[in-house]
């Protein structure tokens, strides 16, 4: 009985070597689609992927989103992704990071004119752009496609000064 056990836990042991694969120093890139839940646009971009460790991999990446109603947005996030093996071709990860983005309006409405009706209402006519330093906290999912394509889920939220947001994102990338 003792024996059997032994053999168990050695075989267990030995199959979880196999779940935690050797990506150390290897790198991939990627496209991603998603929706942005503030900003209320669809949005597409690009990510590439780097694997400091076999689980510890960082994730940056650049998203654009399409322009709605006189607003757009582009972000910059820097990711880390700690990998969480469930099976031989799917992860779990948490997403920890910083996150940049810069937001356009082309008819902008300017808090001091917005009760005068001499100055039109409130809108200026013109473009202003604002800039938001923030943290990504989130969960992602990855499944293998095969050896080097992979798919990947991720739903985070974006914490920013006024534009705080929840976001979901699908991307597809290959490994080199």
């Amino acid at each position: 009985m003792k024996k059997s056990l032994l053999l168990l836990i050695l075989f267990s042991l030995l199959s979880l070597s196999k779940l935690t694969a050797q990506f150390e120093g290897t790198f991939g890139m990627g496209v991603h689609a998603g929706y942005g839940a503030e900003i209320k646009s669809p949005g597409a971009g690009i990510h590439i992927h780097y694997y400091q460790t076999n689980n510890l991999r960082f994730a940056p990446s650049l998203t654009w989103f399409l322009e709605r109603k006189g607003e757009g947005m582009w972000m910059v996030d820097g990711d880390a992704h700690y990998m969480l093996p469930l099976s031989f071709s799917t992860s779990l990860y948490p997403i920890a990071g910083v996150h940049y983005s810069n937001w356009s309006y082309d008819n902008w409405i300017d808090p001091d004119r917005l009760y005068d009706p001499l100055q039109g209402g409130g809108l200026s006519g013109e473009e202003r752009t604002f800039h938001r330093l923030g943290l990504n906290l989130g969960l992602g999912f990855q499944y293998d496609i095969s050896y080097r394509v992979r798919a990947n889920f991720e739903l985070k939220y974006q914490f920013m000064n006024d534009y705080s947001q929840l976001q979901f994102m699908a991307g597809y990338g290959f490994w080199f």
